[in-house]
């Protein structure tokens, strides 16, 4: 079969090779009398010897080098040395004369891919390219799915479903009638009269190597957004929405979320194990799915998170992860709905997390009232002591009692103050939780950080934060941390002489053909054409 160029989702793609070799004849025949476009490369360099080569790799990731294992200066032993020790995703293929085989065996440390023998036997040299070939095709396709399932998740989340699960989830959507009327602002009834279905699943990620090695190449955020996007396209007809994300013990992440359907479907049963396989098949990562729960109505999801720590008693309920995770996360969305002034949304929720925290015992509730208020506080008015301690004097005197509804009663007046507080704020005092947002990502954007990290550090809920930065930088959180961790490569390309894939971990990216992806995407150029330009 005749060799083409290789052709990968319809559009022909050439392979990067550099040939160094310091006798000129074998040099400038091995460059032009090989048909490198038949076997799919392209020679972007020569070199008549290792040391140009290395300054050439300080701005260029060829997939294929071609060198003599020993030149004048540099050796190409020397070259494969520097290729393993930094971990490039680059391909070498030695070329040996038959005194210097032992020689080169010596390499066998670095993963050389070939060895050719001089002189070479061009037949020999187009069956290892072919093969090489191959390698790199199978490694191309899966980091171009990779990219499209990132191209996709990159649209806009449809923020009001998204609200109204994070709000009926964590309690601050009981209301029926104030339900109803959101989900017909929603427009869920269908047209021809049934009724729109949402399943609640739970999937753990195994903390596995692949696992482990997937993090290590793309990070966390990369992660949460390739599994948001294989559930989004587990069925045509459903649409997800996550929750939350956990940490789990030993065991990987765990994701809470919701499926919803797009249409009315007869259909009464989705399967859960092609979700398993699904993850696995496109990520490798050993998925298990422990809930796939259809919800009777919509209403019945603000009763899910009762069910967290579920018949546990009291004393160990309040060691449960889970359930101080539930607490922490609906401590995060009130301080939310307080920045948004949603008073109606932030006192229902005030009262769902009472009845939580009384399923700890009086003691517990109490304690958790008070941190609650000092937490609000410390957000609210962190700017301004003076306010701090006048607040915290009209929420703390006196203190609330160990009584159901002297505690339900202080927490909801201690909430109502601070809605008057900020009611009474200017909007240039008001709007601060854009400036935390930001002042954070620009301390962190070069560590592994995601939304949740954020949302953590901010102490704001995560669907609050996207929408903030969606409607203050017309970006999404992914696109913003690329294009910052970009915009710090470039500073670096221009002032500095590091190499490339040491400007890619300081900017956050420890997978190196990632990053070019990622430069490219956001410059449309490669790193090394920028720095040449």
């Amino acid at each position: 079969m005749q060799d083409n160029c290789f052709v990968n989702g319809g559009r022909e793609e050439m392979y990067s090779l550099v040939i160094a070799e310091d006798e000129f004849t074998t040099r400038r025949a091995l460059v032009n009398m090989v048909r490198w476009n038949e076997l799919g490369f392209r020679v972007d360099g020569e070199f008549p010897d290792g040391g140009e080569l290395l300054d050439y790799l300080k701005s260029n990731v060829p997939d294929v080098i071609l060198t003599d294992i020993r030149m004048t200066k540099v050796s190409g032993l020397e070259i494969a040395r520097l290729v393993s020790e930094q971990k490039l995703p680059i391909q070498i293929v030695f070329l040996s004369g038959h005194k210097e085989f032992s020689y080169a065996q010596e390499a066998v440390e670095y993963h050389v891919a070939h060895y050719l023998l001089k002189p070479v036997d061009l037949s020999r040299l187009r069956e290892v390219f072919r093969n090489i070939r191959e390698k790199l095709d199978e490694q191309s396709a899966q980091e171009d799915a990779l990219q499209n399932r990132r191209d996709h998740y990159s649209r806009l989340v449809n923020y009001e479903k998204q609200q109204f699960v994070t709000d009926a989830y964590f309690g601050a959507l009981h209301n029926p009638q104030q339900m109803a009327e959101r989900l017909r602002l929603l427009c869920v009834q269908n047209g021809g009269g049934g009724q729109i279905r949402q399943f609640l699943v739970k999937i753990i990620l195994q903390n596995d190597t692949r696992y482990r090695e997937f993090l290590d190449s793309y990070g966390r955020q990369e992660l949460q957004e390739q599994i948001t996007h294989i559930l989004e396209c587990f069925d045509r007809r459903l649409e997800y929405y996550p929750i939350t994300w956990s940490g789990i013990g030993q065991e990987g992440l765990a994701v809470l979320g919701v499926f919803w359907e797009k249409e009315a479907c007869t259909q009464e049963a989705y399967h859960p194990e092609e979700l398993e396989k699904a993850i696995y098949n496109l990520m490798a990562v050993q998925a298990d799915v422990v809930l796939f729960e259809k919800l009777d109505s919509p209403e019945q999801l603000a009763y899910w998170a009762e069910n967290v720590g579920k018949n546990e008693p009291a004393n160990q309920l309040i060691q449960d992860k889970d359930y101080l995770q539930l607490l922490r996360d609906q401590k995060k969305l009130l301080y939310s709905y307080l920045c948004q002034k949603n008073a109606e949304q932030g006192m229902e929720l005030t009262n769902t997390m009472l009845n939580h925290y009384l399923r700890g015992g009086i003691p517990f509730a109490q304690r958790q009232c008070i941190h609650t208020i000092t937490r609000l506080l410390d957000q609210v008015a962190e700017q301004d002591l003076a306010e701090w301690n006048r607040l915290y004097g009209k929420c703390m005197n006196p203190l609330p009692t160990l009584q159901v509804e002297g505690l339900r009663s202080w927490m909801e007046n201690c909430v109502r103050l601070l809605y008057d507080y900020l009611g009474g704020q200017t909007e240039a005092q008001n709007d601060t939780s854009i400036e935390k947002v930001m002042e954070y990502i620009g301390l962190h954007y070069r560590e592994d950080i995601t939304l949740n990290t954020v949302a953590e550090a901010v102490f704001l809920n995560p669907v609050y934060i996207s929408r903030l930065i969606k409607e203050q930088t017309g970006r999404n959180y992914t696109d913003l941390v690329m294009e910052m961790r970009v915009e710090q490569a470039v500073e670096l390309l221009e002032h500095s002489d590091l190499y490339v894939y040491e400007i890619a971990e300081k900017v956050g990216y420890n997978n190196l053909k990632y990053f070019y992806k990622v430069f490219r995407k956001v410059t449309g150029k490669s790193p090394g054409d920028y720095r040449i330009q």
